[in-house]
């Protein structure tokens, strides 16, 4: 089974950071090849929405999101990692999300095969998860996808960020036996 991380943190050593690299751990271990994309360091422009790919079929912006189509399109499990940054996900994983533009057309007859899920930090103590899901909710069906579940940590800013691996870890592990056992 193929997993797909996207990173939609800038911040290298961060918590959203931790918690992919957790994740993809616990994985492994359970079998999943995980490829891990990082879209910071990628060339993505913004969805202009034209909507010229509800008639061509594709994106005519020339850049690396192709990468990321085809990852996804290859994946049994996506995972979205982002921070909270005033009140919903980091501007880099909403650019992602927002060049999938081109899926919201599509009414697909197929039962859904393959899982989308998230991982996120606030560094408060209360940050707006909820909002962060439910933009990562509607990507989710927009790729006819279900959903496999989110994994949320708060209070971040403070120096032990540690918890945000070992929940993501513990996350990790049982998203891998659900889908395992529906796949």
């Amino acid at each position: 089974m193929k997993a797909t991380l996207i990173v939609g943190s800038a911040r290298k050593e961060g918590s959203t950071e931790i918690q992919c690299e957790a994740l993809a751990d616990a994985l492994e271990e359970e079998g999943f090849d995980v490829s891990v994309i990082r879209p910071y360091d990628m060339e993505i422009r913004h969805c202009t929405g034209c909507n010229r790919c509800f008639t061509e079929g594709k994106c005519y912006i020339k850049d690396d999101m192709h990468i990321i189509y085809d990852a996804v399109k290859g994946s049994d499990l996506v995972v979205l990692g982002t921070p909270v940054y005033f009140s919903g996900p980091s501007s880099i994983i909403k650019q992602v999300i927002d060049r999938f533009q081109l899926y919201w057309h599509i009414e697909d007859e197929e039962p859904p095969k393959k899982y989308v899920a998230l991982v996120s930090t606030g560094g408060s103590r209360n940050p707006r998860f909820e909002n962060v899901t439910s933009i990562c909710r509607a990507f989710a069906f927009s790729i006819n996808a279900k959903w496999g579940g989110e994994s949320m940590v708060e209070n971040t800013d403070g120096e032990d960020i540690s918890p945000a691996g070992k929940e993501a870890y513990r996350f990790g592990k049982a998203l891998a036996l659900k889908i395992k056992g529906q796949i």
